[in-house]
């Protein structure tokens, strides 16, 4: 294989990298629009909840959108929303990945990003949520960073 080949073959693989598309650069080059009726369709999704608390479940195989259709989201909710976006593989080991680790590192990012941004998070929030880790601690079940 001659070098220029195998250069343009390297270049090729970086570009189908599977991460997600969080920087607006990324997003200009390699994004798929999903048009507006899904993130409004989203939007809705999260205006409906009776609470204002309800949770929405993305799923799909790697790399079919499911991070850069949440950025989108999170750029345009930004001003209405207590928005905060990161990576799950970010804080847990990929080989320890459980329900209880997953809403540990929801809860740890929201609290950072609260106190980062000095939103007053209620006392019995906390309280409850260090409750909870030592709970879950006791059962054996322990976050790994």
């Amino acid at each position: 294989m001659s070098d220029e080949l195998l250069k343009s073959f390297q270049q090729a693989y970086r570009n189908l990298e599977l991460l997600p598309l969080i920087e607006t650069k990324d997003l200009d080059r390699f994004r798929v629009n999903y048009g507006d009726e899904v993130i409004e369709e989203l939007e809705q999704l999260v205006e409906d909840s009776p609470n204002g608390d309800g949770k929405i479940i993305f799923t799909g195989h790697r790399g079919c959108g499911k991070s850069t259709l949440l950025a989108e989201f999170s750029r345009r909710t930004q001003n209405r929303y207590f928005v905060v976006l990161f990576s799950i593989s970010d804080t847990i080991e990929m080989s320890d990945v459980n329900h209880i680790n997953i809403l540990f590192a929801i809860a740890v990012n929201l609290m950072y990003e609260a106190e980062a941004r000095r939103v007053e998070i209620p006392k019995s929030a906390k309280k409850d949520f260090i409750f909870w880790n030592i709970a879950t601690a006791r059962t054996g079940t322990m976050f790994t960073q």
